[in-house]
């Protein structure tokens, strides 16, 4: 079955960014459905709970967007799991490489920067200060800048 639905956040929005989207299941459903109208950074700005999740897809869905139940679930279960209200906080000088990645939405290769300069220069005392990582989209720091502590 095929559902059409616009986005309701289409004011201004630009087309999404796929490398600032953490990576996972339903990602791939989510650019598809969502991915002509609405920016990472957008969606990353959105924390909701599952329930206004839910009213979000559902008002999509009845403005026209495309898609198939099943990518719609995948959908929501990639906003839920990424953009919940309830993402913890990620102290970028004592996170692991695998905690960086998981909770920040990085590459494995980014993560693994961020702790070896971490551990060769020092901590960290600004989110400025992450611009001097080399192999590091900043943009992706940018976009989780409220969920990272020093």
């Amino acid at each position: 079955m095929l559902i059409r639905f616009t986005l309701p956040l289409a004011l201004a929005l630009t087309a999404l960014a796929q490398d600032d989207l953490p990576d996972g299941a339903g990602k791939e459903a989510f650019l598809q459905v969502c991915g002509s109208c609405h920016d990472a950074g957008v969606v990353a700005g959105h924390r909701q709970t599952r329930d206004e999740w839910v009213n979000t897809v559902q008002q999509m869905i009845t403005r026209g967007a495309e898609g198939t139940e099943e990518q719609f679930n995948s959908t929501l279960t990639y906003l839920v799991k990424n953009f919940g209200p309830k993402a913890a906080a990620v102290n970028i000088n004592q996170a692991s490489a695998a905690d960086l990645q998981s909770g920040l939405g990085l590459s494995e290769k980014e993560a693994a920067a961020i702790v070896k300069h971490r551990s060769e220069k020092g901590a960290f005392k600004a989110l400025e200060d992450l611009k001097k990582v080399p192999n590091l989209d900043y943009k992706k720091i940018e976009a989780q800048k409220d969920r990272i502590t020093f």
